[in-house]
């Protein structure tokens, strides 16, 4: 209703989570996605930048991590719901990969976690849409072209 966090170090979204992330964002939940700025796949880092514009012209808030490589796989919602487990924010985790998340209904536990991401948010380097549409032509193409090979990423 009123907030989400997602942390991962993988996303390659599909249009459903696509859709869903833009649309309560459009309503007024702030959604913040926290990702790293470097993973170690070049292909699903150019298959997940490519909705970034998508996403922040929707109103998502978009951090990136420079502290090295961001494992943590997390969602927060609202003031108590967490999901913290091994799903990253992409098809193969969703339905190929044997995966596990537990999901915890708890407030304390909820704040712990937001205090731990928090941190990862002070060492982060937001995006901005303006920025972002300035990068080059090149970049633009091999976003796109990773975005049809999402599904097998």
């Amino acid at each position: 209703r009123r907030q989400i966090t997602i942390v991962t170090p993988y996303f390659v979204p599909d249009e459903s989570l696509l859709m869903a992330m833009a649309n309560a964002a459009r309503r007024g939940v702030e959604v913040t996605l926290i990702l790293a700025r470097k993973i170690d796949s070049k292909m699903a880092r150019y298959a997940g930048q490519s909705v970034f514009e998508e996403l922040l012209e929707s109103g998502v808030k978009i951090v990136r991590f420079q502290g090295g490589m961001l494992h943590t796989k997390a969602i927060l919602i609202d003031d108590s719901i967490s999901f913290v487990g091994t799903v990253n924010m992409d098809m193969r985790s969703f339905y190929l990969n044997l995966e596990v998340t537990l999901a915890i209904y708890d407030a304390d536990f909820h704040h712990r976690m937001s205090q731990i991401i928090s941190g990862y948010v002070e060492k982060s380097e937001p995006v901005s849409l303006d920025r972002w549409q300035e990068r080059t032509k090149i970049t633009r193409f091999k976003e796109n072209v990773l975005r049809l090979a999402a599904p097998l990423l």
